[in-house]
């Protein structure tokens, strides 16, 4: 993924979506394929059927804001979730979701700009461009490091990486 961008289907959840809403606690342990199913379950069923469906959220001001569980990114990890722009997110959210492979992008003029769900959108990481339509929006753009985690899959996954290149290297 480093410097490729990301491209697919929106879907539009709204402001102050808390981490618990994302996921509920009753469901951390479940294997991550049925943490997806309970992903934004307490949303309207057009959501959680979204974004089981689109690789993108657009979301709203503190979106996984409250508890610094991981299982809510790892959750809309394995929902198939690519991408979320938005926000601003809440901070300990932001790290969890790049932490499990899922890119972040701080865009706050994409909510109220009509967008809808099923629109497409496009993402370049490198710029924080996002194009819909004809429009371009500017977000942050993301450092080669978290372009370099979320291309890796996970943190961990990134890690593994690293190492095995170092041991490589020095043999």
């Amino acid at each position: 993924m480093m410097g490729e961008s990301i491209k697919g289907a929106i879907t539009v959840v709204g402001e102050f979506v808390s981490a618990d809403i994302v996921l509920p606690a009753r469901y951390s342990f479940l294997p991550p394929a049925e943490m997806a199913e309970h992903v934004l379950g307490e949303l309207p069923a057009e959501v959680n059927r979204g974004v089981r469906s689109r690789p993108i959220i657009v979301a709203g001001e503190a979106f996984g804001y409250g508890t610094g569980r991981e299982s809510p990114a790892r959750a809309l990890r394995a929902a198939g979730i690519k991408a979320i722009v938005g926000g601003p997110f809440a901070r300990m959210f932001f790290r969890n979701v790049v932490n499990n492979g899922v890119l972040a992008i701080d865009c706050a003029d994409i909510v109220g700009s009509g967008i809808a769900n099923g629109d497409e959108i496009e993402i370049n990481p490198a710029t924080g461009g996002i194009r819909w339509n004809d429009r371009v929006f500017h977000g942050m753009p993301t450092p080669a490091i978290i372009q370099k985690i979320v291309a890796s899959g996970s943190l961990i996954e990134y890690g593994r990486a690293a190492l095995a290149d170092m041991a490589r290297a020095s043999s």
